[in-house]
């Protein structure tokens, strides 16, 4: 089983992990405008699980601050704003100056399907309040990945991908969900998964 301790440390835990595979995934698509627009909807989604707003522009240029942080500078091409920023934010991310020191307190809110997490259901949540566009397509797709990554961590199997459309939509209220993926493969990388789990899960259903 894959646990947080065998895990490399997180640089901004009021993200989570969820985030994290967001970026790394984001991270290995090929440059182009799609690769845009998924930072960009990573960044969205980054407000949705720290609770902070997009419309400020301080907050939102601070969230792309810790995107470039955290994908160690890899998005760098989806960066906003000018190349001058962007080579100061290279620079003081080298000192202790740009580690938080704060961490955004934990949220009593019921987990509606636990194996997913706090992050990935607020991420469904916020989905119903996104205008359509590429960016909302993005996330949606994204969160698919997420979505079916945790079941598989947890299940140990899947038949039809479907059963993860229908959780997101259902999650989500966002029937556009539905619209989005239909027909589309929902696409996990094999390594990102943690298979001790999911042969366990086998062995258990053989007996």
């Amino acid at each position: 089983m894959e646990y947080n301790t065998q895990r490399g440390e997180m640089m901004y835990r009021e993200y989570g992990r969820s985030i994290e595979k967001l970026i790394d995934k984001v991270c290995k698509m090929p440059d182009g405008e799609s690769k845009d627009e998924a930072a960009k909807a990573v960044v969205y989604s980054m407000s949705i699980v720290s609770g902070v707003s997009v419309k400020d522009d301080l907050s939102y240029h601070k969230l792309w601050d810790h995107l470039m942080i955290m994908s160690s500078f890899r998005l760098e091409k989806s960066w906003p704003y000018s190349d001058e920023e962007l080579n100061k934010l290279k620079d003081r991310s080298s000192s202790e100056d740009e580690k938080p020191t704060e961490h955004l307190p934990y949220r009593d809110k019921k987990i509606r399907i636990r194996q997913y997490g706090a992050n990935l259901d607020n991420m469904m949540c916020k989905l119903k309040d996104m205008p359509d566009g590429e960016e909302y397509r993005e996330l949606v797709k994204l969160i698919a990945e997420q979505t079916k990554r945790s079941y598989l961590a947890w299940n140990g199997d899947l038949s039809d991908d479907n059963i993860i459309i229908d959780h997101v939509a259902r999650l989500s209220e966002d029937e556009r969900v539905r619209e989005v993926m239909n027909g589309k493969r929902i696409f996990v990388q094999p390594g990102s998964i943690p298979f001790d789990i999911m042969e366990k899960k086998k062995k258990k259903k053989k007996k």
